[in-house]
């Protein structure tokens, strides 16, 4: 046998080799092959209901209006729709890792650890996902359709998104006022009581068994401001929520406008971790019957002693 035929022989065993371990490579799903996923386009108008459902736990966030949806019941943030909507597409190509039922508990996109993410509109079905452990790279998990053998690793927020909990899933906002809707600002806090109110363009201080006087103004403008946005950290559970309630509040605050409607009023009961945060009054107070978290430096921010808005003694 001359040496080219032993050239060619090597040759055609080294390309066997090649395509018996590449083979054997994808029947393992070690691949990194583009697969052939792909999700309808869905668009914020034509969904209804989103289900997140692994194992006996479960979410349903529902439309309640074009700009109002619902978290198992409770009012779901602005964004979040949106956030998941986008997330369906903010990936590179999705790659193929398994294709076969082997993988499937490996991987946790099967029935019972999986978890089924379910959109529908209009009372029909718009996409099943089963979304499974995290991948290999960051922020990554991997996928599969219900009924399809083929699993794939998706890169992007679908994998956190996918991981809220219905807490998560809920509006935050407590209140948000414009500063020059407010007129006056009436705080409690235990003993100490006082009021600011605004006539035209100036505040007065009063309380404390003292007469009314100028506060300090850039005081008055940062208290104001905070109150253009006020957010929680999180949400009572029920049996922490009924004990707040059953509390005497450790502060007391009421926001009205230059004709005395209140615009909101707010209580807080102390914890050794923060406050619970309620409504009281007023239509901005957050959602009807929630009780609140707040850590204690944003309380304060809120109910600052009276006197911080006393202007310093020249």
């Amino acid at each position: 046998m001359s040496a080219k035929q032993l050239w060619l022989i090597a040759l055609g065993l080294v390309v066997a080799l090649l395509l018996w371990g590449g083979a054997e490579r994808l029947s393992r799903g070690s691949d990194t092959v583009t697969g052939g996923l792909v999700l309808p386009r869905l668009a914020p108008g034509a969904v209804d209901t989103i289900r997140v459902v692994k194992g006996r736990d479960s979410l349903v966030v529902a439309k309640q209006s074009p700009t109002a949806w619902t978290v198992n019941g409770h009012r779901a943030a602005p964004d979040a729709v949106n956030d998941l909507l986008r997330a369906l597409h903010d990936s590179v190509a999705p790659e193929l890792v398994a294709q076969d039922s082997g993988s499937f508990a490996r991987l946790n996109v099967d029935s019972a650890t999986g978890r089924w993410l379910r959109v529908t509109g209009g009372g029909k079905p718009l996409l099943r996902l089963i979304v499974g452990a995290r991948g290999s790279e960051y922020g990554s998990a991997y996928v599969r359709l219900p009924g399809d053998a083929h699993v794939y690793l998706w890169r992007g927020r679908l994998a956190s998104l996918a991981d809220r909990t219905a807490d998560d899933w809920r509006d935050k906002r407590i209140t948000g006022l414009a500063p020059d809707s407010i007129a006056l600002i009436d705080v409690e806090r235990g003993k100490d009581h006082y009021s600011l109110r605004r006539a035209g363009k100036r505040w007065t201080l009063a309380g404390g068994g003292a007469g009314a006087r100028a506060p300090d103004s850039g005081a008055v403008a940062r208290l104001l401001e905070k109150y253009r946005s006020v957010s929680a950290t999180g949400f009572a559970s029920q049996p922490q929520a009924d004990s707040a309630r059953a509390m005497r509040p450790a502060r007391r605050v009421s926001l009205r406008d230059a004709r005395g409607v209140v615009l909101v009023a707010l209580v807080f009961d102390s914890t050794a971790s923060g406050f619970w945060v309620r409504g009281t009054g007023g239509a901005a107070a957050g959602e009807a019957g929630t009780v609140y978290r707040m850590n204690a430096w944003d309380v304060d921010g809120l109910t600052p002693t009276r006197g911080a808005l006393v202007p310093n003694k020249k």
